[in-house]
Order: structure tokens, then sequence, then C-alpha cells
């Protein structure tokens, strides 16, 4: 119990110590958080790498307690995975810093993420068991290796996508992690409180410096960092699990970020788009569209988050009766978040209306890229406006396109032109002539990509014309 204490409040100071120096050398570095939606929100742009602080604080803090003598940070060597686990987050780390750094295509990242899950299968980290009506079922060796690397990938992934607004990932992380520390006292189980309690308490460090309005953002060097901490720890906290339920105690105390997962990746699977094409339609973006300030939006999150995480602790504590009902309110939950959040609504906004779209949303796409190689022999201004005017009346929408690119407007009614690279440079927005017109996500997404291919023409275009 004293280690576990130790760890979080040492790992806390660490963690607001080392975010500012991090933040100062990401600066120097210009590893700066790209425009975006959520960046429009601000006059400046905000470094990443916040990861590394998290990363740095949390190693450190288990390597102080190892070399002062503590038996439980003495454990992580003696006869568990977690040595592994560890290591294992040292490629992840440099993964997500690379991310931040250059930039990376979605499948290199995933190819990164699926062998060090398999690395630690090897190593023993596994997931041997699922629950079912009558209790637990033991899964075979194939079986067991294909969860644990969907489990693992799956979570990293999660905590990256839920990473949208300030402070938004780090306090769920924090909520999750200190679910897992509270259920592995009460299990006795010291060593993984200790180690999920300095993951929490280096993460509350950076969250003092990344609440809205946030100085540093964690960038993929701290979510995918993060999920995979949360991930891997979570199949060691299940090690010992004796009943069905308490297998999917992970599940439940993660269920904000799976839940965003599972819809997202639902509705770009119906909608007939790339299961790995960014979008703004995660439960974030649709609290924004629904006028709430960003601070709002994020506590309002965490509420949920709070509720998930109350759920799995009384599966813990509770008896086989009463983990059953919070397992069954668990579900309910999250079908009651999906429907308002509207994923489960019949409206524009809902999965079924997007499979409905599937055909139209498919063909605009194949216009899209079409589109893309056209604009390159584009010389003039006014040919790149018709050609947006057409892409326009393809989906039904009546565009203009507004190189005022002043940050001091909000861009909620609007799209953003940025011209790619490392640090961005706004031109202007596209924007719908009807101010009042509400695009459907997946016009918004069509919308954003289709930005996203004149940008770099228009640069080119403004660019020759000054010269």
């Amino acid at each position: 119990m004293r280690a576990v204490g130790l760890g979080l409040l040492l790992s806390l100071l660490l963690a607001l110590v080392l975010t500012p120096l991090v933040g100062r050398v990401a600066l120097w570095l210009k590893a700066l958080d790209p425009f975006s939606a959520r960046k429009l929100l601000r006059l400046s742009q905000v470094p990443r790498l916040g990861g590394v602080a998290i990363a740095i604080a949390f190693y450190l803090t288990v390597a102080v307690l190892w070399s002062s003598g503590s038996v439980v940070a003495r454990a992580t060597l003696q006869g568990t995975p977690v040595l592994a686990i560890l290591l294992g987050g040292v490629p992840i780390l440099l993964l997500g810093i690379v991310d931040d750094l250059r930039g990376l295509r979605a499948l290199p990242k995933l190819v990164v993420e699926i062998v060090v899950a398999l690395l630690l299968y090897w190593q023993g980290l596994r997931v041997l068991g699922t629950s079912g009506p009558t209790g637990p079922i033991e899964l075979s060796q194939l079986l067991s290796a294909l969860v644990t690397v969907a489990w693992i990938v799956g979570v990293v992934n999660a905590v990256n996508l839920i990473d949208g607004l300030d402070g938004l990932a780090s306090g769920a992380a924090i909520i999750a992690l200190g679910t897992t520390t509270v259920a592995a006292l009460l299990r006795g189980d010291v060593l993984l409180a200790f180690l999920a309690g300095s993951l929490a308490g280096a993460t509350l460090g950076f969250l003092r410096y990344n609440f809205n309005p946030a100085s540093i953002f964690m960038g993929d060097s701290g979510s995918l960092f993060l999920g995979y901490l949360m991930a891997t720890t979570s199949i060691w906290s299940v090690r010992k699990a004796a009943t069905a339920v308490l297998v999917v105690f992970p599940v439940v105390a993660l269920g904000l970020p799976l839940l965003d997962t599972g819809f997202t990746i639902s509705r770009r699977f119906l909608s007939g788009r790339p299961v790995m094409q960014a979008d703004r339609d995660h439960v974030h973006h649709r609290l924004l569209l629904k006028g709430l300030p960003v601070r709002q939006a994020v506590l309002l999150l965490y509420v949920a988050c709070l509720i998930f995480s109350g759920l799995s602790l009384a599966m813990v504590l509770g008896g086989p009766w009463l983990a059953r009902l919070g397992l069954l309110i668990s579900v309910g939950f999250a079908l009651l978040l999906g429907y308002w959040f509207g994923y489960l609504r019949s409206g524009p906004h809902g999965l079924w209306a997007a499979l409905n779209r599937r055909r139209r949303t498919r063909q605009l796409l194949d216009r899209l890229n079409a589109l893309s190689t056209e604009l390159s022999s584009t010389q003039r201004l006014a040919d790149l406006e018709t050609a947006i005017e057409q892409f326009g009346s393809l989906l039904g929408v009546m565009l203009r396109l507004d190189l005022t690119a002043d940050l001091k407007e909000a861009a909620t009614d609007g799209y953003p032109m940025v011209v790619p690279g490392k640090q961005g440079r706004l031109l202007g927005y596209l924007r719908p002539v009807d101010a009042q017109h509400q695009a459907n996500p997946d016009e918004r997404t069509l919308l954003g990509l289709l930005c996203d291919a004149v940008a770099p023409h228009l640069a080119r275009i403004l660019s020759t014309e000054k010269s």
C-alpha cells in the first residue's frame, strides 16, 4: 500500500516538473499540433509530445522505487510478464514520437502495434478466457492469441481516437486507471495497483497543463503509450478472475473510449468509407455540434467515464448477482449513450442513415479521388472555385470559398483550408452558402476531404498570383 501511494505521488510530481520542459523541447523541434477543427478554437498552435513527459515520469518512478529497494517495484522483474509490458512500452512510445514529429500512416502504426502484442503474448501476457452465459470459457491457443492482439490494438487505438478535446483522453485515462488501482487494492494485487497508480499519477500531473485551455497536447506519443499500458495492465488484472463477469471488468472500466471506437468504426463501415479514414464524428464532436463549449463537453464525458468506472467497481466489490446487475446496467447505459449521441436514432445522424447513404457516399469518394488528379493542372482561382461548386452541387450543398483566413473567427460554420505539412498554414474556409445548412456526418467528412484535396492546389495558385 505504501509503495502504491509513493508511486502515485512521485509520478505526479515528476510529471508536473517534466511536462513544461517537454513542451519547450517540442516547440524547439516545431512539434506543433496541426491545424484542425479543435485547433481553430484558439489563436496559436500548441506543442505536442506531452506523452513523453508521462512516459518519463512513469518509468522514472518505477526505477527510483526499484533502486530504493521497494519490494513491490522489484517484483516487476520476478516471475511476471510485467517487465515485458514495461519494455514493450518503449517501441510504442517511439512510434508515437515519430508520428508526432513526422507523421505516419495508419498501416505502419498498426503493424508495430500487432508485432508488440504478439511478442507480449509469447512472453506470457495472454487473454486465457472470456465470459459466457454459463461461466468462463477457456480459449484455444489460437483464439487466445487473436483476442490478446485484438484487445491490445483495440484499446491503443480507442484512446488515440478519443484524444480530440483538451484533457479528454488524459482525464478518461486517469478515471480508468484509478478504477483499476482501487480494484487491484481491494483484491490484494499490490503490484498491479502500483503500476496503475503510478501511471495515473503521471497522467494527472500532465492533465494540469492539458486541461482546457491546454498549453500542451499528449500527441500520439501519449495516446498510444497510455492505451498500450491500459490494455496490457487490464489483461494482467483479470489473470485471477474467478467469475465470468469479472473477466469483462476492463471492458466496462474503459467503456467510453471503446464505445466511441465501436460507433466510429461502425459508421465508417456502414457508410462505405475506409475504416481508418479520419473524420469529425466522434462523441466529442457531436457534443460540440450540440453547442456545448469544450470544457463543458469534456466534463460531461468525464461523468460518463465515472459512471462506467463505478459500475465496474460494483462488479468487483459485489457478489455474483450484483456483478451481473452491474454488467446489465453497463450495457443499458452504453445503449442510452448511443441513443443520446444520435448513433442509434433513426435520423440523419444515425447508423441506419449512414447505411442508406452508402452508395451515394462511395460515388462521392470516387469523385473526390478523380478531382484531386484534375486539379493538378488548374492554374486559375476561378477554375478552382468552379470545381468546388460542381462538387457541392453533387453533394447538394452550395459552397463558397472564403479566403479571409481569420483565426479569430469560430470555424463552426466552415471547413478549414490548410496547407498540408507538419505545421500547416490556414488559407481560409470552405463554407455552405446557406448558413443554416445542417450537414450530416457523411457530408461533413466529404467536405473535410474536399478541403484536403483542394488546399495544396489553392496554396500553389495563391503563391503564383503573389509572385
